[in-house]
């Protein structure tokens, strides 16, 4: 049974306790989340398809796909550009009440009432968030002379390849000392 839209990832067991299977739709705000980064700046919100299986008398077996996107800049020209960002999630959850300290890092616990998977998908999507967002593979980037965006035009400094290679190579000095030598 497929209950309507919501807008948050925590859920009220007791609807689970007299079926076994349950298919939620949300759409949360980054926000709510803690997704707020100074790289990124998310433009959509978070599209999720959650369902919730029983395992058991108090277990509870959480599948979920997520989706967004975000707009990042361009580490080479630092043109703007929109990336997809995606995660599934395979959590099971069960009834307990242990500390923090006491839980491996791949358990999950929940009261028994609520359950909230908001942590888990934040998680997910930190780390899908692209380290090295590059606009496309073929970017030329800026021009490190003049700072023209390669992409879109040519810039009128004078290049040659080796001024090229010694300019882009930090040892360039190494080779200029020992020519004086």
């Amino acid at each position: 049974m497929r209950e309507g839209i919501r807008d948050t990832l925590v859920f009220d067991m007791k609807d689970l306790r007299h079926e076994d299977f349950k298919a939620f739709e949300a759409l949360v705000l980054p926000a709510s989340l803690g997704l707020a980064y100074e790289e990124a700046e998310f433009i959509e919100p978070l599209s999720c398809a959650v369902q919730l299986f029983r395992q058991g008398n108090d277990s509870v077996y959480v599948a979920a796909d997520i989706e967004t996107k975000i707009s990042v800049e361009c580490r080479r020209c630092i043109s703007p550009f929109e990336v997809d960002v995606t995660t599934t999630l395979e959590l099971l959850f069960a009834v307990g009440s242990e500390s923090l300290e006491q839980r491996e890092a791949d358990e999950r616990y929940y009261d028994g009432e609520i359950l909230d998977i908001s942590e888990d998908v934040r998680q997910g999507l930190v780390l899908e968030m692209p380290a090295w967002p590059l606009c496309s593979e073929m970017c030329s980037g800026l021009c490190a002379r003049c700072g023209a965006e390669l992409n879109h035009e040519v810039c009128s400094c004078e290049t040659t390849d080796e001024s090229a290679v010694h300019d882009s190579n930090p040892f360039s000095v190494l080779s200029k000392m020992l020519e004086n030598n």
